[in-house]
């Protein structure tokens, strides 16, 4: 079967093999991928700025439907439509993984970049990795439960959004979006994203789409001032900073209130960057970091694509075969896409 590989590290080093199909463990289920959604994260690994373990087989974000069980799997059968965390387990011995926070293990068995991921027909993937898909959530919608669970996690497991709050999201990245959409599934009372021009044809467009409250260009419009205009002055009850630049790192501060929250969800790229930090103590801010996703966020994201109070299909820009892979990735490096799914 074919498969999208990263062959060597550095820059490009990105082709589709044949590789053998695999077989599951003994407790492990054989999924066939239905379609698979582009993370900003393969697009870095194709690039050679995200570290990776090649040969590996690129891809974290699908969903699918079980055509085989190992053994010793009880609580999974042939025919279920599952997705799966993007990891085949941790060490099982340090604090995080018997606390149940696999995903900071920091032996973690990576999907898409140390072990192989879901860019290929068939993927095996451990039955404790498993969530079952709605019946009223569609493969592509399922696909994105990934990325919204990463912001459940975030937003509503490591920060909060509370009824009534005044939300600004820096950012609108796949990431950006959902977390102004979880804001307002949550009972914002009002919900402001930023972007660029950059971002002007798809982004921000997709945003208002999307009926975010207010979506604003930052090169176009002063941010600060629209915020202290919309709150009488007090500034934002949660900011969430999904962009990972700096400039919009300094501005969280800014615009959060006193007494306010801080939601960090972007990476930089960066080894160090500079804070305000006598702002965050004047303000009393409280500053909350996240990393990845838990088994209640996936469990909570599924509730709320099948509920809708989160609707994911304004992100899909595109549905492409694994074959068409260059293309796919070319737009969204010219940022002519929002979410490009691949079907193996």
């Amino acid at each position: 079967m074919q498969a999208l590989v990263k062959v060597k590290s550095g820059q490009g080093f990105v082709e589709l093999q044949e590789i053998e199909k695999p077989t599951p463990g003994e407790n492990e289920v054989l999924i066939r991928v239905r379609v698979a959604g582009i993370c900003g994260t393969d697009l870095h690994i194709y690039e050679g700025g995200f570290p990776s373990n090649p040969p590996v087989v690129l891809g974290h974000e699908f969903s699918g439907e079980i055509v085989e069980v190992g053994r010793k799997v009880t609580h999974f059968r042939r025919g279920d439509r599952v997705v799966a965390e993007p990891h085949k387990g941790g060490c099982g011995i340090c604090r995080f993984c018997l606390n149940g926070e696999v995903s900071l293990c920091a032996e973690k068995k990576a999907t898409g970049y140390k072990w192989d991921g879901c860019f290929m027909p068939f993927v095996t993937m451990p039955a404790f990795s498993l969530h079952r898909i709605p019946e009223n959530v569609s493969f592509e919608q399922a696909a994105l439960s990934e990325p919204l669970a990463v912001v459940v996690r975030a937003m509503l497991e490591r920060s909060t959004v509370e009824p009534e709050d005044f939300v600004v999201v820096l950012g609108c990245w796949p990431i950006g979006l959902l977390a102004a959409a979880v804001a307002r599934a949550e009972g914002a009372r009002s919900v402001l994203i930023t972007g660029t021009n950059l971002d002007e044809k798809m982004r921000l467009s997709t945003a208002r789409q999307m009926q975010i409250d207010h979506v604003l260009n930052v090169q176009k419009e002063e941010v600060i001032e629209r915020v202290n205009r919309l709150t009488g002055g007090l500034g934002a009850d949660l900011v969430v900073e999904a962009s990972g630049a700096e400039p919009a790192i300094w501005q969280a501060f800014d615009l959060v209130r006193r007494n306010g929250r801080i939601c960090g969800l972007g990476l930089t790229g960066k080894d160090k960057v500079s804070l305000p930090w006598d702002t965050a103590i004047k303000k009393a801010a409280q500053l909350k970091f996240s990393l990845s996703s838990s088994w209640t966020s996936w469990e909570r994201a599924l509730s709320m694509l099948s509920n809708r109070k989160v609707v994911v299909d304004p992100l899909i820009t595109q549905t492409l075969p694994l074959t068409a892979w260059k293309e796919a990735f070319e737009i969204l490096r010219r940022m002519e896409a929002i979410k490009i799914l691949l079907v193996p």
